[in-house]
């Protein structure tokens, strides 16, 4: 529970700790399905009235699937809080799958991956490359939208079962934030979450190492793309496997080498030398098995592939050399910290930062931690994180570009 009194208002948040790193190869792409499926009715409530009862009452709601998680949320009214908690929990136990519904749900299904991975060269590029990081039909590399192929496959069957092993309280995480009392919050939770009997939730595995062969190169040629962008991703530890201890370390290196404009990448490629339009690194470490850490490069108009590379390495080099001060770790600290306490004051992203940790095997104690990890990291700890993760053994190459122009 998380509380906030400054508007009368609450978001319910419940989490289901499976994704499509749970799934198998051959019925991908159907915990996002289900996740679909949730809203189109139990025995009681009939098809799309859910969001609807939601609406009526001034609440918005929507849902999400991760590879670890799937997660559901309404945010409305604190008096409603009541109707929110009802109508969640009679989906949990009481969903109801037929072929009138599912099928053109599965169009919709379909059409929501075109859109957002068919449509997108980037997002195409981004499933080749979990491929050869991760292994092949392996856990983080199979996309949550699943394989089309397989989607069009999948029937009520395969939906109900997927929901009957994985749907149940104790395979559920519940938050709670904004205008209510605990007292309120427990007394709910027991009259509708409670009744529930629970079941014997799957063991969840993830493999502790990337993909065979690597180091790997990919180069993905679309017509549809513009300006080049060029990219590598190292297998990275989480707060969950691998070497744990350089998490925090690497949220740092991650905001310190590619965060915005004042990140080491830019300042050297786009403000220094002027070779890129854009440079940035990501790290996340909120994964039940391994992650990755990525880094990203637009070219300057006329700039090859080989200067970017050669000036991306040089200023990796300077980290593995231990060239890292002190004081730019700190502003970097300063970041990360501002940004945690920021999101504590969201009904949005808060609950969800507990959510997806509670979820992945994290307590409450460790989320309130989390800015003390950050504010321990060393300049040291930073270079010792990223002699662990930039590492040839572990990383994938990749280059997005247009195709060669036709000469004729």
């Amino acid at each position: 529970m998380l509380p906030s009194p400054r508007a009368p208002i609450v978001t319910q948040v419940v989490v289901y700790k499976v994704g499509s790193a749970d799934e198998t190869f051959g019925k991908t792409g159907i915990a996002h399905f289900l996740e679909h499926m949730m809203f189109k009715g139990t025995k009681t409530v009939g098809p799309t009235e859910f969001a609807k009862t939601i609406a009526r009452n001034g609440g918005r709601d929507n849902a999400y699937t991760d590879f670890d998680i799937t997660g559901y949320h309404q945010t409305i009214a604190s008096d409603r809080l009541e109707l929110v908690m009802r109508l969640e929990a009679d989906r949990m136990a009481n969903l109801d799958i037929v072929d009138k519904e599912l099928l053109p749900e599965r169009e919709v299904v379909l059409e929501e991956r075109r859109m957002r991975i068919e449509n997108v060269p980037s997002a195409l590029l981004d499933e080749k490359v979990r491929v050869k990081l991760f292994g092949l039909h392996q856990p983080y590399s199979m996309p949550p939208s699943g394989y089309p192929d397989q989607v069009r496959a999948l029937g009520v069957n395969d939906l109900m079962t997927f929901y009957r092993q994985h749907y149940m309280p104790n395979n559920a995480v519940l938050i709670v934030a904004g205008d209510v009392t605990s007292g309120a919050v427990h007394r709910l939770a027991d009259k509708y979450y409670g009744t529930i009997a629970a079941g014997r939730a799957p063991m969840r595995t993830r493999p502790d190492k990337g993909g065979p062969d690597l180091p790997q190169e990919i180069v993905f040629q679309d017509k549809r793309v513009v300006e080049p962008t060029w990219g590598r991703d190292y297998i990275a530890p989480s707060f969950r496997k691998g070497e744990i201890g350089h998490a925090p370390a690497l949220e740092v290196l991650g905001r310190l080498f590619g965060g915005g404009e004042l990140g080491r990448l830019s300042r050297a490629l786009v403000v220094g030398d002027r070779i890129a339009l854009s440079a940035s690194a990501g790290y996340g470490p909120s994964s039940l098995g391994l992650t990755n850490f990525g880094l990203d490069v637009r070219p300057a108009p006329g700039v090859d592939i080989a200067t970017i590379e050669r000036a991306v390495d040089r200023e990796m080099k300077k980290i593995l050399d231990g060239h890292v001060e002190a004081d730019e770790v700190e502003r970097v600290q300063n970041q990360l910290l501002a940004s945690a306490i920021y999101s504590q004051d969201s009904l949005g992203s808060g609950p969800r930062i507990y959510a997806g940790a509670l979820s992945t095997g994290g307590t409450v104690e460790e989320v309130d931690a989390w800015p003390q990890l950050i504010a321990d990291v060393k300049p040291a700890d930073v270079v010792a994180a990223a002699r662990h993760v930039w590492r040839e053994s572990g990383c994938v190459t990749s280059l997005l570009m247009p195709p060669p122009k036709d000469k004729t």
